[in-house]
């Protein structure tokens, strides 16, 4: 286990009587006896951070904790930033774990600083074994090909996301892509191709919505747009953007497009319920020509 330490101090210095303010440290050995229990107790990486936030905080008196883990692009950042900053690169093994940076309003003296990376040692297993959790479970989540989220992350994120618009009131929208003429692709080019198209279409998706949509690969060449809080006019203008950014694609001599079903929660809606209807939609914007976007308003018979 190592720690990489950095510090930036603030140009303007703090009162004396604020410096007298600080109360003592608590003991090393009840540094021991308490981090490893409350951190070690569970696997959520939000909650061992919080926790480890609140136990340094009422002795340090740290305005903000930010930890980055560049690796799984998570980030867990709590209070309000000040302007004393200490930063430290967790590592273990030599393996980079993540960067912790903590701010407070007094400068960091070295007896604090000492104390601070005790309590850090602590951290670090705990951390290391929440990330790695969480790691696996998004593995479990995704799908292997794509990277986009599978079909049991997409239930569990439309189930969240029916009864969050349900009890709120909110209305949240649904979309449908497949790619047109997915089998002629695969015949002409071969399989690995095929995948290749795949991938990039499903970078395109996640790289073109809000941080607050999702995307899933339902299953061969379909995937699932969710917008949540998306009125109908909304989520025709993303629908159009995506069809848009797709239809000009040029994949190594491949010219894909794809057909959109648009489908909005009703009140009365399930998850089988929903997803049906966004499915007659799709299979309406196909049987109309394709390349192009039903909404569940044009249905017909």
């Amino acid at each position: 286990m190592s720690l990489l330490r950095s510090v930036t101090t603030s140009v303007n210095t703090e009162p004396s009587v604020k410096r007298q303010q600080r109360q003592a440290l608590r003991a090393p050995l009840e540094l021991q006896l308490t981090l490893p229990r409350l951190l070690g107790g569970t696997l959520d990486r939000d909650l061992v951070l919080q926790r480890f936030h609140e136990i340094i905080g009422n002795d340090l008196d740290i305005a903000h904790l930010d930890l980055i883990d560049d690796a799984e692009h998570y980030r867990f950042s709590r209070g309000t930033a000040a302007g004393h900053q200490l930063c430290y690169q967790l590592k273990i093994e030599n393996e980079h774990l993540a960067t912790l940076t903590m701010t407070r309003s007094l400068p960091f003296n070295e007896q604090e600083m000492i104390w601070l990376e005790q309590a850090i040692v602590h951290l670090l297993m705990p951390l290391k074994h929440a990330l790695q959790y969480a790691e696996a479970l998004e593995q479990a989540m995704s799908d292997g090909l794509t990277g986009l989220g599978n079909r049991r992350a997409m239930n569990q994120a439309l189930n969240r996301c029916i009864r969050s618009s349900h009890r709120y009131e909110r209305v949240s929208s649904l979309l449908m892509l497949d790619i047109d003429h997915f089998k002629n692709i695969n015949d002409k080019h071969g399989h690995a191709m095929g995948d290749h198209v795949l991938t990039v279409l499903a970078q395109t998706l996640h790289s073109a919505l809000r941080l607050t949509d999702q995307a899933f690969r339902y299953g061969g060449e379909e995937f699932i747009i969710l917008l949540p809080e998306a009125s109908m006019t909304g989520a025709r203008i993303v629908a159009e953007r995506l069809r848009q950014a797709i239809d000009g694609m040029d994949i190594q001599g491949i010219f894909p497009t794809v057909s959109i079903g648009l489908a909005c929660l009703r009140p009365d809606d399930n998850l089988n319920t929903w997803l049906n209807r966004t499915d007659q939609a799709l299979y309406q914007a196909k049987r109309q020509g394709r390349n192009r976007i039903v909404d569940d308003g044009q249905l017909t018979d």
